[in-house]
């Protein structure tokens, strides 16, 4: 999340969404009654002579809307807002009629609060928030798999196939495949990431050497990875100890970390730990939680929204830390498993 500009005294901070994480971020920022202006499109219905009464024109206007309903759709990487226009740019919009917003990753947007706490400026300044973005490259001689690993979210961006069968035994017959792979990569890779290749033998540190020469802005480094390619050689490189080392300050290993701690504790009769919402609500409530993992599919198993917005904000006021998991890896599905929310404890809560 870019945090553009933050006015506590007034109540106002603008930001631009960049990933899931800031979705939830959002989420628990924005309560019903504050304002949300951001870009949008609304039919507007033109009174001329000449315009079908059954018709509008689609047209793009920056909205001011009172918040009266929002939720999170971690799905599909979007939070909906419905409320009230309170200001509209084209005059044609009706003041006082009801909007509803789509916003997801890229869109720029800035919450107005009538009340600015402590919580809404840490959730604003969390660092984890500016972790290294990760690309992540599967590859051998037949195949390659490049994917990203922003804070604790996974994804898989596409596969490279040489399009070559058996052993290359000419060198000069490896250069297209190379080039191929060092250009999704270049495309891929943002100016900061830290491109990460896992392979056979030297073959990776080719590969790693090429796109260097294509993409001078980040840095590439190669690691002994499991073995496989394409999607699913980019979702084992995440859970590899190599990986783990080279990116043990980022979310995703943080995660992973405090999910097999969690299952460690829960496996061996320990009683510090906590899942299932009603259990961590519980041990939130006695100030136990010390961090807390939430998959982004909780919403599946029935769990009421608002409330699991009050238990995250709980556990951070309570100087906890949460954590999302992504369920379309390993351990966000073992969180999935434990009723979409797991916690590691300060002491034993009763239960």
């Amino acid at each position: 999340m870019i945090v553009d500009h933050l006015d506590q005294k007034h109540g106002q901070c603008s930001l631009t969404l960049e990933s899931a994480e800031d979705l939830w971020t959002l989420r628990r920022l924005v309560s019903r009654g504050d304002v949300i202006v951001t870009r949008s499109s609304r039919v507007v219905k033109r009174e001329d002579e000449y315009s079908r009464p059954d018709k509008g024109e689609r047209v793009r206007v920056t909205i001011a809307l009172s918040v009266e309903e929002i939720h999170l759709d971690s799905s599909i990487e979007r939070v909906r807002v419905r409320g009230t226009i309170l200001e509209a740019s084209d005059e044609s919009v009706t003041k006082s009629g009801s909007h509803a917003l789509t916003l997801s990753p890229g869109h720029q947007v800035t919450v107005n609060k009538k009340r600015w706490s402590p919580l809404d400026t840490a959730l604003l300044r969390d660092p984890r928030g500016a972790s290294t973005r990760y690309v992540i490259v599967a590859v051998d001689r037949r195949e390659a798999g490049v994917g990203t690993v922003a804070g604790s979210h996974l994804t898989v961006v596409t596969s490279v196939e040489s399009g070559l069968g058996g052993k290359m035994s000419e060198e000069q017959s490896e250069q297209p495949y190379l080039s191929k792979v060092a250009g999704v990569v270049a495309q891929v890779a943002r100016e900061g990431d830290e491109v990460v290749v896992s392979g056979p033998g030297n073959f990776k540190n080719l590969v790693a050497n090429r796109i260097r020469e294509r993409a001078a802005r980040v840095r590439v480094r190669t690691i002994e990875g499991p073995d496989g390619t394409g999607a699913d050689g980019v979702r084992a490189i995440p859970k590899s100890q190599s990986f783990q080392e080279l990116a043990r300050d980022s979310l995703v290993v943080e995660t992973q970390l405090l999910v097999e701690e969690a299952i460690r504790r829960i496996s061996s009769g320990d009683s510090k730990v906590a899942y299932t919402l009603p259990r961590v609500r519980e041990a939130t409530g006695l100030g136990a939680v010390e961090s807390c993992a939430v998959s982004d599919d909780i919403f599946s198993s029935g769990v009421d929204e608002e409330d699991l917005v009050g238990v995250l904000n709980g556990v951070e006021e309570k100087r906890g830390r949460v954590y999302l998991a992504d369920s379309s890896m390993e351990f966000g599905k073992q969180v999935s498993s434990f009723g979409g929310v797991v916690a590691l404890l300060r002491f034993a809560v009763r239960a």
